[in-house]
């Protein structure tokens, strides 16, 4: 019998409606010939699958140029995803205050690695563009699709969203080379 249901509990199930940003291609299991999990992508992550990360342009002149330039500009989205992600962590709830270093604990505040990735993403910031900081935060840090985000931001930009993305993300790979300069 526990076999049985342990078994069941190994079967990978598939999200209940598969949409364009899911994949199968997670390793859940190490063994041989166990099937791969599903995971959700990122917009940035979709974008960059479908190559949108690559300016064909460009492409056509230095294809190997352009794929780095590519491949940078997906590192930076990811960075900014992550270092998005521990900005904005909330304080952990039951906490023992007494156990703090400091003299007693303040339900919100900010932890010393919270804090240094405040302050380099604000060195970012400073870096870059209002406007390039701005659609950057949308598709990377609050998951918005490309073309509302540019759009929202930069309506003259509505028949080249791509290109604009593109032009913020390259903004995000130089802001961050100035900020780890300083």
């Amino acid at each position: 019998m526990k076999k049985a249901i342990r078994k069941e509990e190994e079967t990978i199930e598939r999200p209940a409606v598969i949409q364009a940003d899911h994949v199968q291609g997670r390793v859940v299991s190490g063994r041989m010939g166990a099937k791969a999990g599903w995971s959700r992508l990122t917009v940035y992550e979709r974008e960059f699958r479908l190559g949108h990360l690559v300016c064909k342009e460009q492409a056509v002149r230095d294809a190997r140029e352009e794929e780095g330039r590519a491949l940078d500009r997906l590192a930076a989205a990811r960075a900014f995803d992550e270092g998005w992600q521990v900005c904005h962590a909330s304080f952990p709830g039951g906490v023992d205050f007494d156990r703090v270093r400091t003299s007693g604990g303040v339900p919100g505040a900010f932890v010393d690695h919270q804090r240094d990735a405040k302050d380099f993403w604000r060195r970012v910031e400073q870096a870059m563009g209002a406007n390039d900081w701005m659609i950057c935060r949308r598709v990377c840090g609050e998951n918005y699709a490309v073309a509302a985000a540019v759009q929202a931001i930069g309506p003259g930009y509505k028949f080249s969203t791509l290109a604009r993305f593109r032009e913020a993300l390259d903004a995000l790979v130089e802001g961050m080379r100035r900020a780890r300069r300083t």
